[in-house]
C-alpha cells in the first residue's frame, strides 16, 4: 500500500501566524507517508529553509520547486520521497501575476515507476482556469504511467475526471472541508486509473491553516503488470 499526503503549510505557521514547522514534521513522521507534497513551502533566510528541514527530520529525498523568488531564496512546491526521484521537472504554469509551478518526478515503488505532480494554483480565477486546462492537456499525454496529482487547486469542485479519479469523491469523503475557517474543500489527491484508492482521510491536526489530507492506495494488478512490462 502507498499512501500519499498533500499539505499546504502555510509558511511553516499556523492560522494565528505562529511557528508550527516542527509539529507538522512531527506529524508526517508519524503519519508515515511514500510521499509528500507540500504547498507554500519557503527556501530562504528570512522563513527558513523549510523543505530542507522537513526532508532531514523525515530522512526523505527532496525536491524543490520555486514559484516566487523570495529574498535570498525562493517560496514555492516541494515533493518529499521514502524513495530517491528521478526526472524531476519545474514545469511554469500560465499565470497572469504571481507565477505558479509544476513540480513532476518520478520514483521506483514496488519495481514500478510512478509519477507524483504538486502543484498550487492561483487564487485568480482566470489564472486559475487557464492552469487547470494545461493541466488536462497535460495528464492527457501522460496516460501509460501511474500519476498521483497533488495540490492545492484553490477552488471547490475541481475535476480531472475521466483521466484522473478524485481520491475524495471515491471514498464519498469529498465534503469534508480542507480550508476549515473557510469550510471549504481545496486540497486534492488525483489518481490515475491505474490505482485502487483504499482510503482518504483528511487529519485533524491544526498545525496550518490547511489540514493534510492522506490517501492510501494500491496499484491495481492488471495496471502493474502492464507497468512492469512497459
Amino acid at each position: 500500500m502507498l499512501r500519499a499526503i498533500s499539505y499546504n503549510i502555510h509558511s511553516g505557521r499556523d492560522l494565528w501566524w505562529r511557528k508550527r514547522l516542527a509539529q507538522m514534521a512531527d506529524t508526517l513522521s508519524q503519519l508515515q507517508p511514500d510521499i509528500v507534497g507540500l504547498q507554500e513551502v519557503h527556501q530562504n533566510s528570512k522563513y527558513g529553509y523549510q523543505a530542507h528541514f522537513l526532508a532531514e527530520r523525515l530522512q526523505y529525498h527532496l525536491a524543490f520547486a520555486p514559484s516566487i523568488p523570495l529574498g535570498d531564496g525562493h517560496y514555492g512546491n516541494a515533493l518529499l520521497s521514502k524513495y530517491p526521484l528521478e526526472s524531476v521537472q519545474i514545469v511554469p504554469l500560465p499565470a497572469k501575476r504571481e507565477q505558479r509551478t509544476l513540480l513532476q518526478a518520478v520514483f521506483q515503488w514496488s519495481g514500478k515507476s510512478v509519477s507524483a505532480w504538486v502543484t498550487h494554483c492561483s487564487l485568480n480565477q482566470a489564472s486559475r482556469a487557464a492552469q487547470l486546462q494545461f493541466l488536462t492537456e497535460l495528464l492527457a499525454r501522460n496516460k501509460n504511467a501511474p500519476v498521483l496529482l497533488m495540490g492545492d487547486f484553490n477552488a471547490d469542485n475541481v475535476s480531472f475526471a475521466p483521466v484522473l479519479q478524485d481520491c475524495a469523491l471515491v471514498c464519498g469523503q469529498e465534503t469534508k472541508h480542507t480550508l476549515p475557517a473557510f469550510r471549504r474543500r481545496l486540497d486534492y489527491i488525483f489518481a490515475s486509473s491505474h490505482w485502487d484508492i483504499q482510503q482518504y482521510v483528511v487529519s485533524s491536526v491544526n498545525w496550518s491553516d490547511h489540514k493534510p489530507i492522506i490517501v492510501d492506495a494500491q496499484l491495481k494488478e492488471r495496471q502493474a503488470r502492464v507497468t512492469q512490462n512497459f
